[in-house]
């Protein structure tokens, strides 16, 4: 009876606890999705918290950055819940971003921060601080690392009317790892630039906004930035 009792109690205050956690402080993670030909979604996504295919969560976390990124743009997302994996684990898997279902040889891969996560979208948490990218991947059949991902910086994003930015662009490996991705090329508006061998490329921009982003063979497109010159 008095296990009964101290079940209740239990039940009571999760329930009490709920609607508190579903109005914490809200924060957007900076979501990038990263497609086999295209970039799906990039913005700031607040991490849903709910109810999902009926499994409840109170946390923010990437998966409920990726449900809030699916529903904003939007884009097809379908998920599936499986208990795996022994010590009672368990959680969402992605089957399917955009209509498209990788093969055998394929997946939808999950990086925070430029390195890859050791556990599913919906066990880790984020903050606004947060950069997930979920994308598009062949692995290696020997090691299973997947393929690089690329990031972009720039000396600055406005510029003078005519005045000089300077690129640097590195590929990351699944631990996260930065390297000058030498092979690159840096597209301002569609138009190619090549990097120097220490992944770098300095260009002039006249008055007016541009688009730029990294791509390089084998490697993960990068992030879109945006250079205002006046």
């Amino acid at each position: 009876m008095a296990i009964h009792r101290l079940r209740l109690i239990i039940a009571t205050l999760a329930a009490l606890l709920v609607p508190a956690a579903l109005a914490g402080p809200a924060l957007a993670a900076h979501v990038r999705v990263e497609g086999k030909s295209r970039t799906i979604f990039q913005g700031n996504a607040r991490p849903f918290v709910g109810t999902l295919q009926g499994h409840t969560t109170t946390k923010q976390t990437a998966l409920g950055s990726l449900v809030t990124a699916s529903r904003k743009q939007p884009f097809a997302l379908r998920l599936t819940w499986s208990d795996c994996c022994g010590g009672g684990w368990s959680g969402f898997f992605v089957l399917s971003i955009a209509h498209v279902t990788p093969p055998s040889t394929a997946f939808w891969a999950f990086k925070l921060n430029q390195k890859l996560a050791g556990h599913g979208l919906g066990s880790v948490r984020v903050t606004r601080d947060s950069h997930v990218l979920v994308y598009y991947t062949t692995f290696d059949p020997e090691t299973g690392a997947t393929e690089p991902t690329l990031g972009i910086t720039a000396s600055t994003r406005r510029p003078p009317a005519n005045g000089r930015v300077t690129f640097r662009v590195s590929s990351y490996d699944d631990a996260g790892t930065a390297t000058p991705a030498t092979g690159a090329v840096v597209r301002v508006n569609g138009v190619p630039h090549t990097v120097n061998a220490g992944g770098a490329v300095t260009l002039r921009f006249a008055r007016g906004t541009s688009s730029v982003r990294a791509f390089e063979p084998g490697a993960i497109r990068s992030q879109k930035l945006w250079v205002h010159a006046s």
